[in-house]
């Protein structure tokens, strides 16, 4: 079994960011949750063309899925390279 902890994070947001935007928790919730995604994203393109790891390897780290991350990657015109044993394995070889 596994725990998991929350913390509540308090954060001051410039007001002039969320102008038009209706201030409801859901909608504030989700705007942090699609900037962390980005984020997540950027940082593993920067860590992959850094050569520090496959995309297997990044997309644990980050916390994704190896599929979402690569379909991430094609969508942003950066196509993942494979060797002979990941397309293998993807191919359940």
């Amino acid at each position: 079994m596994k725990i998991l902890t929350f913390q509540l994070v308090t954060i001051q947001i410039p007001q002039d960011w969320i102008k038009g935007i209706p201030e409801e928790d859901l909608t504030l919730k989700e705007i942090f949750r699609m900037g962390v995604y980005e984020y997540k994203i950027k940082r593993a393109i920067q860590l992959y063309r850094e050569g520090i790891g496959s995309l297997g390897y990044i997309a644990e780290q980050i916390g994704i899925l190896k599929r979402d991350l690569i379909h991430e990657f094609r969508l942003r015109n950066i196509e993942p390279e494979f060797s002979d044993d990941t397309i293998k394995e993807e191919l359940g070889q």
